[in-house]
């Protein structure tokens, strides 16, 4: 494993060791209690590596026409840009000055993720057409999960509302582990056809061992900086920089889960 590819499981390394540091103490904590300190966590971590001029917290976006997302538990923006809003980490905002959303999980499931009244991907798709930008970052960021990714990978309900998503989300995190990512262009090992590529990120994959954290979050937050980059600074995308985001030998495309691609309806 290169360098970069070790500070990418550091990152997730570095999750792991808050969350079971916290948990030490909030094990029994309710649920919605216990799911917002890894919000704070993963918020924490990005406020120390964006560039200057960006700025996290968590709130609502307003559009012109009165629409107002459903709250967001990460929304990354200009700050450059007026706020209607602003007291601490909360935020009302604008569309314009927003760069990425993101929800925030627990652990992910088929059914919090694709229930079809109150799943993430709903609710991440709905804040997406408020915000009404396809371009920016939209991810559901899970420390966990329970969806079963094995070679045999098939999840019906989590392929129906990808499907009717309409490109709006595009990143998700399952864990350490997976990793899924939205190809506006189509992937370009597969065709042209806009689609959702889902990845085995684990050291098992990566390796060929079992032990320790995967790359997901490092590639998750690895997306996330360059479509930011793209928006303020995109000559700072260079070679050298995208080693550094995206490390693994030979691509991550050599990780993905062949033939589980999920095409949206257009």
């Amino acid at each position: 494993m290169n360098r970069n590819s070790k500070y990418q499981k550091s990152i997730a390394d570095e999750f792991s060791a808050i969350k079971d540091r916290v948990e030490y103490f909030i094990e029994n904590v309710h649920n919605g209690e216990n799911g917002r300190y890894r919000e704070i966590i993963l918020m924490n971590y990005l406020k120390k590596i964006l560039p200057e001029g960006i700025g996290v917290g968590t709130g609502f976006v307003r559009n012109r026409e009165g629409k107002i997302t459903k709250q967001i538990d990460i929304i990354v923006y200009r700050n450059s840009y007026p706020k209607l809003f602003e007291e601490g980490d909360f935020v009302i905002i604008m569309p314009e000055s927003v760069l990425g959303i993101i929800e925030v999980k627990s652990r992910t499931t088929t059914d919090n993720l694709s229930n079809s009244s109150k799943g993430a991907i709903q609710k991440a798709v709905y804040n997406g057409k408020v915000v009404g930008n396809k371009e920016i970052f939209n991810g559901i960021f899970g420390f966990d999960t329970n969806v079963n990714f094995n070679h045999d990978f098939s999840d019906e309900n989590l392929a129906n509302i990808l499907k009717v998503s309409e490109g709006y989300i595009n990143h998700i995190a399952f864990n350490s582990e997976y990793f899924m990512r939205f190809w506006r262009s189509g992937n370009p090992d597969i065709n042209q056809k806009p689609c959702f590529s889902f990845y085995d990120l684990s050291m098992r994959s990566i390796q060929g061992n079992s032990t320790g954290e995967g790359l997901a979050f490092g590639y998750f937050i690895s997306n996330l900086l360059e479509v930011i980059y793209e928006n303020i600074i995109p000559e700072a995308l260079t070679r050298q920089y995208f080693e550094f985001l995206y490390p693994i030998e030979g691509t991550k495309e050599r990780h993905r889960l062949i033939g589980k691609e999920v095409f949206i309806r257009e």
